[in-house]
């Protein structure tokens, strides 16, 4: 279905989804703004996602709510814009999803309701986006339907994620008190997942980190959430290597700036990785089980070596073996 909407002058974007989903967005926004370059797109998000787009060429501000009580406060500030559009950018997975949405528009208002229609969920839209829960269609693509939807013609997928100057030089002194010079080849791995299902084992990232660091001329760097400082303990524990650790010390903007400087990053299936491919680094994907054809990173093949098995069976060889594939290709 198409529909183009004429001359909306004010949008509100919602996208209530982790750091990851945020990334997935961002061709959808970008072209959201290229469809109507002079109306006012405001994004309602979480704080952690919201970071991903601040200062963001193609939006005109950031709502961020992080609980119902942070909502009902914001309500009043949202219904006071009278949106020409609303627009979800996001699945909705199950009937109870389907009901929290509408009763989200409802509280915000707005003229024309746009969203997608899994498998009948977006019942209270104006602007159905068909699409199927069984469908393999890439998440990245399924945004961009709506964007179709509306009138919009795709010309080119931007991952737009602008990277500051002043956390750039934040991790330019971070690794230099590291030891790690402006020519080193820095690793990255992330240890972190929302999920703890989808991540790889504390005696992998461990016998991998062994054998990056004495095999390989590399400086190996280990992120993720300080709600994984008991993993990073593991991996680090009788290590006879020394690897930076880097967990729970950045900001979503510095660790856009880590990853920026990475060579190489290497990441089970999470946000991360999403934001590593999206910057153009070189990334090995531990992807496991995962829904792959909807979630897969979205990136040039050249720059990516996906491991794809039950993600607890992942040896560290086959991880070393992706990397020097992946380092003699593009580094």
């Amino acid at each position: 279905m198409n529909a183009k909407i004429e001359n909306p002058h004010t949008i509100l974007v919602v996208q209530l989804a982790g750091l990851g989903d945020m990334v997935l967005a961002l061709p959808a926004l970008a072209s959201l703004r290229e469809l109507y370059p002079q109306a006012q797109i405001l994004l309602l998000t979480n704080s952690r996602a919201g970071d991903i787009v601040r200062d963001s060429q193609d939006l005109n501000g950031v709502f961020v709510i992080d609980s119902v009580l942070g909502f009902l406060r914001l309500i009043a500030r949202l219904r006071a814009y009278q949106f020409d559009l609303v627009i979800n950018l996001y699945r909705i997975y199950s009937a109870g999803g389907a009901l929290k949405m509408f009763l989200l528009f409802s509280a915000v208002g707005g003229k024309y309701w746009v969203g997608r229609d899994a498998d009948g969920r977006g019942f209270f839209y104006h602007l159905k986006v068909k699409e199927a829960l069984s469908d393999s269609m890439h998440e990245v693509e399924h945004k961009l339907d709506i964007i179709r939807a509306l009138g919009g013609q795709i010309k080119e997928t931007k991952f737009k994620i602008k990277c500051d100057r002043d956390d750039e030089l934040f991790i330019q002194s971070f690794m230099e008190k590291e030891g790690v010079g402006p020519k080193d080849i820095v690793i990255g791995i992330n240890c972190s997942t929302f999920r703890p299902s989808r991540n790889w084992v504390s005696a992998g990232y461990h016998e991998l980190a062994e054998r990056l660091v004495k095999e390989l001329p590399v400086k190996v760097a280990v992120c993720g959430s300080n709600l994984n400082r008991r993993i990073f303990n593991e991996i680090n524990a009788d290590l006879s290597v020394r690897v930076i650790d880097v967990v729970g010390k950045l900001s979503v903007r510095q660790f856009i700036a880590f990853i920026k400087r990475c060579n190489l990053f290497i990441s089970p299936d999470s946000g991360p990785a999403h934001l590593a491919a999206a910057l153009g680094v070189p990334l090995v994907s531990l992807f496991g089980e995962g829904e792959y054809s909807k979630f897969r990173p979205y990136a040039d093949e050249k720059m990516v070596q996906i491991i794809r098995i039950p993600v607890k069976l992942i040896t560290a060889e086959e991880v070393f073996q992706a990397v020097n594939e992946l380092l003699n290709r593009n580094v």
